[in-house]
């Protein structure tokens, strides 16, 4: 089974120069947890929910600075704020990590698993044609041992 079988088409992208604030509104609408950063169809790196929420929360540094870091869901709005005018390329994952649809599923699995992934862009003759996630896959699979 190949990977062309199970992706999805329609893939929600983000540019890299968009701010975060927009990636997030277009992540809540969409209801995915990640988005291709596209330029000039080209992909260029991924960001995701994870990636934001991790830029969001205190560092080490600052939780040894003031404990009540951990606590304070004020100092996380504040940071989010902060950040929310920043562009899209400061905090995505680069290079990415593509596979073409042709790739085997369990070889995109595994890719994912070894790359703490959940989610690859489908990327044929230099262009984006679709995403698998972890979660395809996984359907895939249960759909077939029914």
């Amino acid at each position: 089974m190949k990977t062309a079988e199970i992706m999805t088409k329609q893939v929600h992208t983000v540019g890299p120069d968009q701010t975060l604030k927009e990636c997030a509104e277009i992540l809540k609408k969409r209801h995915v947890n990640g988005l291709a950063v596209v330029q000039d169809g080209k992909v260029e790196g991924v960001i995701t929910k994870a990636d934001i929420f991790k830029a969001i929360l205190p560092g080490y540094s600052d939780i040894m600075e003031d404990e009540k870091n951990i606590a304070s869901f004020e100092y996380i709005e504040e940071r989010a704020h902060k950040l929310y005018d920043l562009e899209v390329r400061a905090l995505m994952g680069t290079p990415p990590i593509t596979i073409e649809s042709d790739t085997p599923i369990v070889k995109a699995g595994s890719l994912m698993i070894l790359r703490r992934v959940k989610q690859l862009p489908v990327v044929d003759k230099g262009r984006l044609s679709g995403v698998v996630t972890l979660t395809d896959i996984i359907n895939y699979i249960t759909k077939k041992l029914a």
